[in-house]
């Protein structure tokens, strides 16, 4: 143990940039969930009726095309828009959608939509929980690079001692 190993060093470095950003990115969307979970758990929401507006092709790269539609409902307060369906394989079935009312719900307060009333915490727990094991992943490699280099300057220290004497 006369030098530092290098390639541990790095090792840890790199586990730590990466788990670090990990835990952050993780953690960043786990505080807006909890937003917003919050929100629309407190939310006034009204059953109302969108229309589906149109609808697009998105190529595939293994299917060839697939389709999407998307609602508009025009209220006193503004616009309210967004995806209805997704990977709609058939176009003539998207097309029959467009003109076909669909129910949302907003709370024309806080001018918030959903196409769903039921709220889930299962995002919150999933990112939270990523987070949690990557901060500790991270927590780990920094533990360990800290008490091997308070064993390597002490290792260090004692080998100078040993050649004075």
């Amino acid at each position: 143990m006369t030098e530092k190993p290098d390639n541990l060093t790095i090792v840890h470095i790199c586990v730590m940039i990466l788990m670090g950003t990990a835990c952050a990115l993780f953690f960043i969307h786990f505080v807006t969930g909890i937003i917003d979970y919050n929100i629309d758990a407190h939310a006034n929401y009204v059953k109302e009726y969108a229309t589906i507006v149109r609808y697009e092709a998105v190529q595939n790269r293994y299917q060839g095309y697939t389709y999407t539609t998307y609602y508009e409902y025009e209220a006193d307060d503004g616009v309210y828009y967004g995806m209805w369906q997704r990977l709609i394989e058939d176009e003539e079935e998207a097309k029959a959608q467009v003109g076909k009312k669909v129910p949302i719900y907003v709370d024309h307060t806080l001018k918030r939509h959903r196409k769903d009333i039921n709220i889930s915490s299962d995002y919150i727990w999933i990112v939270g929980t990523i987070s949690l094991v990557c901060f500790v992943v991270f927590l780990n490699s920094f533990v360990r690079e800290i008490i091997f280099i308070v064993k390597w300057k002490k290792y260090k220290k004692e080998l100078q001692m040993q050649s004075t004497n």
